[in-house]
């Protein structure tokens, strides 16, 4: 076997812990904080004083992940989603496939943990897809900006393997 050039890591975070990694223009991450006491915790999901989205909460549900399964692709036309996670750990992968967004074209991988709670925000028009990185059940709520139409679901979707999208998801661990 013959030898290989070292490949020096890129930055994924600042000196802050913050991640540096772009998402698609009106997608958002706040991070949030989990109140710790000698009784357990609390922690704020979504409030309306936060900014992070304009549209009012009008409907929420919860959704869960076995240890490495996937949900994707999905994309919605009329209403933004809102996740939350409650425990385990997520890969989220958004693509952006609106026309006129400066970030159209965009693969962005973003990881949701219990460890890093925060509330993400997937615009409209953004394909998105989920993969249990961990070892336990995760699960997440959701806030969408809109209720579920029962009748109608704006919820389109495309296979795991699409060629449609530039994205696999990782199948091992480890470099």
């Amino acid at each position: 076997m013959g030898s290989r050039e070292p490949v020096r890591d890129q930055q994924t975070v600042t000196k802050d812990g913050e991640q540096i990694a772009a998402l698609p223009v009106g997608a958002v991450f706040r991070p949030t904080v989990t109140q710790v006491d000698d009784r357990g915790s609390l922690w704020e999901l979504l409030d309306p004083r936060w900014g992070a989205h304009p549209d009012p909460i009008v409907y929420a549900y919860s959704v869960t992940w076995r240890p490495g399964k996937i949900k994707a692709w999905a994309i919605h036309r009329n209403h933004d989603d809102r996740y939350a996670v409650l425990f385990g750990e997520l890969l989220v992968v958004m693509y952006d496939v609106r026309p006129e967004s400066p970030t159209h074209g965009m693969v962005s991988e973003l990881v949701l943990s219990e460890y890093r709670r925060g509330l993400l925000t997937i615009p409209v028009g953004v394909w998105h897809g989920t993969q249990n990185i961990g070892t336990t059940d995760a699960a997440v709520v959701n806030f969408p900006t809109e209720p579920y139409d029962h009748e109608h679901p704006d919820k389109y979707r495309l296979p795991v393997g699409t060629p449609e999208i530039p994205y696999t998801f990782p199948t091992s661990s480890g470099w």
